[in-house]
């Protein structure tokens, strides 16, 4: 049966805290009350079922409030995060939102009659000017069927108590909102993400007894803030992480640094919630892959020709299933990455002889060095154990020379005493073509609002550099 999110949570009622925020704690009383208010907004402002909704500045726990408010209401809610003029009237013209919420509204509460609507919010995704950004069209049923499944294997019940540390307007920190409440349990949503060495206290100052956040903020941990993890350990039940590259060597330290934690790790986009889906420490033996499909999730390989192929050949990543998305809002876009109901990712990969999802990363990251395809995460995951406490990215760039047609650049995040001999002594053993031809270190490697590492950005600043 089709059910919205709001009413997968309608029945979590009572005085037991939902929601923690900036020292405000909401009950599921309280926090039924502010979707109410909401959405006696947009009653007010006449907006209809199947209409969109575009707000701003709003805080993450604001942002939950409408996410419901509008499913409650039918009306799919669109979160503007950008800043930059130009990105945010890009988004509002390819929202076609019938409403631009610029703050947060107060009003009173009233019984307002669940409608229902497939579309429960547009998540933007991709790009670095509004001519690339990409509108993700998630469906109510599509996050509710992974959320369940999410809360089935992870075996968690409504004494779960979650730090999302991870940005409410992406998939992957509304999904963990969405499974805890689901359960019954609580949500703790930090003001600031970008320090990651707050979250032992905020586990300490809220009785935590879960966490999901990026793997690049567990990386991070890892190198510079171990005791951080050391701090939550013995308390720290259930970690959820995935979505973006992370290497085989910070798992294991992750998993030696949480002996009493459930681990659970997962691949997935936007446009497909954990298409992957895992228990790393009970899987150590698969501790490169990123797990087998999810119970809502088909994944193939597919070659050029778009033929599925055999076990340990690699190819584009290709999905369907519940939790794959509506569309984008650019209809257009979206067909031409569908193949027979099948979406044909960015992504590459293989599958190994059980069907674990082995990922390689983007194809259009791939560098041609000299005529031979090398991709940057192959790399990185070789100079993993050289750069211990520094945040690092591997990239192609043209030649500025003009000598080769491209060179492989390594970009270093803060001081380093680490020179590009070090660097070819380390990688002696690699082939040449994986050994990088230039060293920059940045103050700071700029990074998606999702915490990843850019390289479009950084071509684009080192391009810039050398134009000077």
């Amino acid at each position: 049966m089709l059910t919205s999110i709001y009413t997968e949570i309608a029945n979590k009622k009572g005085t037991k805290i939902a929601v923690s925020f900036d020292d405000k704690e909401y009950s599921y009383d309280e926090f039924h009350t502010e979707i109410d208010k909401f959405a006696t907004f947009l009653k007010s402002k006449n907006i209809k079922p199947s209409q969109r909704v575009a707000v701003s500045n709003f805080s993450p726990v604001e942002l939950l409030f409408s996410y419901y408010a509008g499913a409650k209401c039918g009306v799919s809610i669109v979160p503007i995060p950008f800043i930059d003029p130009q990105r945010l009237q890009g988004a509002l013209e390819t929202s076609d939102a019938a409403l631009f919420i610029e703050s947060y509204p107060q009003l009173e509460p009233k019984n307002i009659d669940v409608s229902f609507d497939q579309e429960a919010m547009v998540i933007f995704t991709s790009g670095t000017t509004s001519s690339k950004l990409k509108g993700v069209r998630l469906s109510q049923c599509g996050i509710n069927d992974i959320c369940a499944f999410m809360n089935s294997k992870m075996e968690v019940d409504e004494g779960i108590a979650e730090l999302v540390f991870a940005s409410i307007d992406h998939a992957f920190g509304f999904g963990r909102c969405h499974s805890v409440l689901m359960a019954g349990g609580r949500i703790v949503l930090p003001t600031q993400l970008s320090n990651p060495l707050s979250i032992s206290s905020l586990f300490s100052k809220y009785d935590c007894n879960a966490l999901s956040t990026a793997p690049s903020l567990l990386a991070a941990l890892l190198q510079v803030g171990k005791s951080e993890l050391a701090a939550v350990a013995d308390n720290l039940k259930w970690l959820q992480t995935g979505a973006m590259r992370f290497d085989h060597f910070f798992r294991i330290e992750l998993c030696n640094s949480l002996p009493k934690t459930r681990i659970f790790l997962h691949y997935g986009l936007s446009e497909a919630m954990r298409v992957t889906f895992f228990e790393l420490n009970r899987n150590l033996d698969k501790v490169k892959t990123e797990g087998p499909a999810s119970e809502c999730s088909e994944l193939k390989i597919i070659d050029d020709q778009g033929c599925a192929l055999p076990p340990f050949e690699s190819g584009r990543i290709a999905i369907r299933g519940s939790n794959l998305c509506l569309g984008y809002l650019d209809d257009e876009l979206w067909n031409s990455q569908l193949q027979d109901g099948w979406f044909i990712t960015s992504d590459v990969g293989y599958l190994d002889e059980q069907g674990y999802l082995v990922f390689s990363g983007r194809s259009d990251d791939v560098i041609n060095y000299n005529g031979v395809l090398v991709h940057p995460d192959e790399i990185e995951s070789k100079l993993v154990t050289l750069f211990k406490s520094n945040a690092f990215t591997v990239l192609g760039m043209e030649d500025p020379s003009k000598v080769k047609d491209s060179i492989i650049v390594l970009c270093v995040e803060g001081e380093t005493k680490v020179t590009l001999k070090d660097v070819a002594k380390h990688l002696k053993d690699t082939d040449s073509n994986f050994r990088p031809n230039k060293l920059f270190t940045l103050s700071e490697l700029p990074r998606t609002r999702s915490g990843k590492v850019s390289r479009a950005l950084i071509k684009k600043h080192l391009c810039e550099q050398y134009e000077k």
